[in-house]
């Protein structure tokens, strides 16, 4: 495409732009453009070569290319997830900050930062927790598995240095087939208010990732958690002690009892 003789960014770039994607519509949207109108100025800005392009060859990736895709692999550890997808490729190039696709973004309101956050507030409004999460979460709040919509303030998780009794990392020869589960939770419903979690805790898991104890603490604080620390993966267990009823007493406990601290994003 486009007549080049390597794969550079701006190929990246119109790879993520082809992927007619709920998820990539909405990190484009908050900036307001729409993927059509990023692949005009794409390809008019890298133009085409007059010769057609022999594609019965392998076409190597440049060096920027090269490094978008390492940047992708990184932010996909970096939240915690299992694959790498278009999202981590558009997070790449904003990474980069150099090269023709970085460009077009950067001119047209895009920087890292807000997209990663806004990718983190998308995922805990609409991806599905583990059965067994959305199980008890349904049970607790005595509705469907449906999840609340979430939004600012982004709340950014990070490992407090030395180790913590309330967190440990699962043993390497537990069962990591089947996480178990037991935690108190306390609702609250008023006749015109929304229904929701008036308390939570004592929490204790076995062999369990951060993402699936965040979804807790998300439902309870009613925001989006960002894991922001690679040292975060993994399977742990965790006891959480006490009956928590305020955001700062719980966050206090996280750092205390897990060695988890919560910061607040913008």
């Amino acid at each position: 495409m486009l007549g080049s003789l390597t794969i550079g960014t701006e190929h990246l770039l119109l790879g993520v732009l082809k992927e007619r994607d709920p998820l990539i519509s909405h990190l484009l949207g908050t900036v307001s453009v729409t993927g059509d109108a990023l692949r005009q100025i794409t390809y008019a800005r890298a133009g085409a070569s007059a010769a057609p392009l022999d594609v019965s060859v392998e076409i190597p990736f440049n060096r920027d290319a090269k490094d978008v895709l390492q940047y992708a692999a990184e932010e996909a550890d970096r939240l915690l997830h299992r694959h790498i997808g278009p999202e981590h490729l558009l997070l790449g190039l904003l990474r980069l900050e150099t090269g023709l696709a970085w460009d077009i973004l950067s001119e047209s309101g895009f920087a890292l930062t807000p997209v990663r956050e806004a990718l983190v507030i998308y995922q805990s409004a609409t991806a599905p927790p583990s059965p067994q999460i959305a199980a008890m979460i349904s049970a607790m709040l005595e509705r469907s598995d449906e999840r609340a919509p979430r939004s600012a303030p982004l709340y950014r998780m990070t490992a407090v240095e030395g180790s913590y009794p309330g967190r440990r990392a699962t043993p390497s020869d537990a069962d990591v087939g089947f996480a178990s589960v037991r935690a108190s939770f306390t609702t609250l419903t008023q006749e015109g208010s929304e229904r929701g979690i008036h308390s939570i805790g004592p929490i204790s898991m076995s062999a369990v990732t951060l993402a699936q104890f965040v979804l807790m603490l998300e439902e309870f604080l009613r925001a989006p958690i960002m894991i922001d620390d690679e040292a975060l993966g993994g399977l742990f267990d965790i006891d959480l002690h006490g009956e928590y009823r305020d955001e700062d007493a719980l966050i206090a406990a996280l750092r205390d009892q897990l060695g988890l601290e919560l910061t607040k994003g913008f």
